[in-house]
């Protein structure tokens, strides 16, 4: 059967039991998870697989409790974090494993598993609660309503306002714009391991200059006041409290942040739950430091001074150890590695080391003497999960089947993985194994047979490859080429993002949308040019100054590739990229005019002046510093060599890509004449979610693609 966009979004998931949020309860005895309802499979429900009987339930039903309303904090939220679904986005296990902390849109409820029911209901359910969660101990609650921090008892008695002068511009106990947006730090406060106190940042956006930006709506215009960071511009100032919630709750306000213009990169506890450690970022990115701050005598000690001439990657944080050493993820010698460091921050030694990066520590054994990892040792385009020793460089064992991208969640006493796994041709998929990676139950198989809803559009999916092509500087280029059935040759679609911090090139499940294009004939092409991510700093490293140039050439580079095959039409190859793709899909056009049939440029950024502060000098540092550099990196002063069909898309509420990006691109291209498509969607924000919108969005796209790639078009 063909696959159609009306099959996409009909209202079925087609990849199956996504399932989300897989968790152990505390004994490890049961899983927990996230996944569609029945009836609905874009509202989440909550279930749970118990180990000893080997069965799925469902433990709560999210339609019941959900009001389909939700806070404009947390319609921000979900855009930062790229939520878009509904019922259950998160959930908490209680320390005591008996009961689960359920936030459902704006509301807070328990769910008590022994008697499976929801017993309480923590709060008036007219307001808005955010960032919900257990204290360690189990006895608490914590959230953020209205900018202020807020603990209140588990039984849902004793109610306390930890804060109280949240403003417009103040906040306290949330993560701001660019800390969500760019650095991926949603928490704005963090509960010490003994659940004594809380340490949580407040954050005054009043530097930040206000910015009118119009929401257009299907049925009215909204004028938003947002304070957006404007690269070059003032950024927010922060300060980080430390609240004693057995001594008065009295805010202790730290000194970790001696400069105003740095950012507030991570935080965390150490185990002795009286000091904290801090990482701060210059605003240049090119010094990170790790600072450990005492509140019983004011002493800020800097343990870590990470430094780069191009910029400082953000990592986890570290991770401390029994007898006060510490591991700590560093990108010192190219690569993301484990290293072992004293109380005083000194190396020990460096328990991976190669050329490959370490994604993340997922579990430290200390009595067992083991450190599991997330890796790219194998292979840059699978991540696997390996085991090494904690006390030695040692070789690594991995854990995870080859084939497939892997992300993992270990049991608190380190007996057992879950493993989220998949493949080009397997959808996502939640097994169980032990710490050696022996099988011991499929939670979610998800395989491809004749009951799964997408079983019926396998013959769309085309044949998949893998390769590599070297870049100018000999580095490998990873590609993924998708060719459609039947005889060639065939129009090619090149689906870039192009953007650092993104890899798109991996052995991981493909979504139904492209399996579309195939269902229509065109090949697709997709290929990780320098600047992409989890590849080390020399391959990072070379679009630092300039954007929009080494990209370029990589995907150009592919496209010669793509010419010189025998099942690809070389006067039919269309470019389609959203948001840093959009941007892309723009430049390979102006720059390469002749090269492509067509272009749909998503959500572009046009102007890095336009974009935010974080982003946009990491890579091409201050306007003032660097003006040759943001220059050549605008589409602005290339678009006179612009002559191939184009289609600008761009939601009318955008509010990370502002839509005053496509109006001025609109005005240049009107003013000189050029010849371009529109397609504005009302109430839409950068992601363009939702199923109608989508729907026509990808048919506009398919039209636009008919018209240019038909033969002799």
């Amino acid at each position: 059967m063909k696959l159609t966009l009306d099959d996409i979004f009909a209202g079925t998931d087609l990849t199956g039991a996504a399932v989300r949020l897989p968790r152990f309860a505390p004994d490890g005895k049961t899983v927990s998870f996230l996944k569609g309802s029945p009836e609905h499979d874009d509202v989440l429900d909550l279930w749970g697989f118990d180990l000893a009987s080997g069965r799925s339930t469902r433990r709560v039903d999210a339609a019941a409790l959900s009001t389909g309303e939700l806070s404009d904090e947390e319609r921000s939220l979900r855009e930062r974090r790229r939520l878009f679904v509904g019922g259950i986005v998160d959930y908490e296990w209680n320390p005591d494993g008996r009961r689960l902390l359920l936030p459902i849109d704006g509301n807070l409820f328990v769910y008590n598993l022994s008697e499976d029911i929801i017993d309480t209901q923590l709060v008036d359910g007219d307001t808005f609660e955010s960032d919900v969660r257990f204290s360690p101990d189990g006895s608490r609650i914590s959230f953020v309503r209205d900018g202020d921090l807020f603990v209140i008892d588990t039984d849902g008695e004793n109610l306390r306002q930890l804060t109280n002068d949240a403003t417009a511009t103040v906040r306290n106990g949330t993560a701001e714009f660019i800390a969500a947006e760019e650095m991926h730090r949603f928490e704005g406060y963090w509960w010490s391991p003994d659940s004594s106190s809380i340490a949580f940042v407040q954050t005054d956006e009043s530097p930040v200059g206000l910015s009118l930006r119009y929401e257009i709506e299907r049925d009215d215009v909204r004028v938003v006041e947002q304070r957006y960071p404007y690269t070059g511009s003032p950024n927010a100032i922060f300060r980080v409290g430390i609240i004693r919630l057995n001594a008065g709750e009295a805010i202790h306000w730290t000194t970790v942040n001696q400069e105003t213009d740095e950012y507030l990169a991570r935080l965390c506890w150490l185990p002795d739950s009286r000091r904290i450690a801090v990482q701060l970022q210059k605003r240049d990115q090119q010094q990170l430091s790790l600072v450990v701050y005492d509140p019983a005598d004011g002493a800020a000690k800097t343990l870590i001074t990470e430094r780069s001439e191009t910029w400082v990657n953000i990592t986890g944080n570290p991770h401390f150890l029994g007898n006060g050493d510490f591991l700590w993820l560093s990108e010192r010698d190219g690569h993301a590695h484990v290293y072992r460091l004293d109380a005083g921050g000194n190396v020990l030694q460096a328990l991976t080391s190669g050329h490959f990066n370490v994604s993340r520590i997922v579990h430290v054994d200390e009595p067992k003497n083991a450190l599991i990892i997330q890796a790219f040792a194998d292979t840059p385009i699978e991540q696997h999960v390996y085991t090494t020793a904690l006390d030695s460089p040692g070789p690594l064992r991995r854990l995870s089947k080859d084939g497939q991208w892997h992300d993992a969640t270990m049991s608190s006493d380190g007996a057992n993985i879950l493993f989220r796994s998949s493949a080009p041709e397997q959808p996502p998929s939640l097994s169980l194994t032990n710490n050696k990676g022996g099988f011991i139950a499929s939670i979610e198989a998800n395989l491809l047979d004749d009951t799964h809803p997408f079983h019926p559009y396998r013959d769309s999916m085309g044949q998949i490859s893998f390769g590599t092509l070297p870049a100018a500087d000999g580095q490998a280029l990873h590609y993924r080429l998708i060719i459609p059935k039947g005889d060639g040759p065939f129009p090619v679609v090149v689906t870039v993002y192009g953007g650092p911090g993104v890899q798109r090139v991996t052995k991981s499940w493909i979504p139904p949308v492209s399996h579309h294009l195939t269902a229509q004939g065109y090949a697709q092409f997709t290929l990780d040019n320098r600047g992409s991510s989890n590849r080390g700093k020399a391959f990072e490293a070379p679009i630092f100054s300039q954007l929009g140039q080494v990209e370029v050439d990589d995907q150009l580079r592919g496209v010669s590739f793509l010419q010189k095959q025998a099942c690809i039409d070389p006067d039919r190859i269309a470019v389609f990229g959203h948001s840093y793709g959009g941007y892309m899909t723009l430049m390979l056009l102006a720059k390469s005019p002749g090269t492509f049939a067509a272009g749909v440029s998503v959500a572009p950024v046009t102007d890095w002046r336009l974009y935010d502060t974080h982003y946009t000098e990491r890579y091409l540092g201050l306007p003032d510093d660097n003006p040759d550099g943001y220059r050549a990196s605008e589409v602005f002063p290339w678009l006179g060599h612009l002559a191939d069909p184009l289609l600008l898309i761009h939601g009318m509420a955008d509010d990370n890509v502002l839509f005053t990006h496509t109006t001025r691109l609109i005005k240049v291209l009107q003013d000189t004449n050029k010849t371009f498509e529109l397609m504005t969607y009302p109430g839409a924000k950068h992601s363009l979610a939702g199923r109608t919108v989508n729907l026509h969005r990808y048919g506009t796209m398919d039209r636009f693609f008919a018209r240019h790639l038909a033969p002799g078009a």
